[in-house]
């Protein structure tokens, strides 16, 4: 990540928590999430939200550094933006699927985007993402997908 995310707050960090489910029955604990927006305060929302959980995160701001982190990291779950300058996210998940078609293990995968049409809801899902958040996103909503594609649930 280019920049480091910036300190949300008190009053940001206790509207965000107040957003988070109260009943912490979805345990993340130790799940490797990598996270790829070129949006700095997007990636530091997630990141907290998912943090809350006990999830690691890896934060990335481009699919050359997400495809590396793949790689290296090895991560449990996709969330990606789609419109990013350059490669998007529908270039990153159709490479990730093309890599699994050569034996790699499977990557579940969220498109996390501003894109709300139907018509992108369908082309996110034919290019191999599993889920589709809208952004601006609910933090409860965020962590119920994470949760079930990961097999971590209630």
């Amino acid at each position: 990540m280019s920049k480091r995310c910036t300190e949300f707050s008190p009053e940001e960090d206790r509207e965000l928590l107040e957003q988070i489910p109260q009943s912490k029955s979805i345990f993340l604990n130790g799940l490797r999430v990598l996270v790829v927006d070129d949006n700095d305060d997007c990636l530091c929302l997630v990141t907290f939200v998912l943090s809350e959980y006990q999830a690691e995160i890896k934060a990335v701001i481009s699919v050359d550094e997400a495809i590396e982190a793949i790689e290296k990291w090895k991560p449990d779950i996709l969330i990606s933006d789609i419109g990013m300058p350059g490669k998007d996210g529908y270039w990153l998940i159709r490479t990730i699927r093309n890599f699994e078609a050569l034996g790699r293990r499977f990557l579940p995968a969220v498109a996390l985007t501003s894109y709300a049409y139907p018509e992108d809801r369908t082309k996110a899902f034919d290019a191999g993402f599993q889920e589709v958040i809208c952004k601006p996103f609910e933090p409860e909503e965020l962590v119920a997908v994470v949760a079930k594609l990961t097999g971590r649930t209630i």
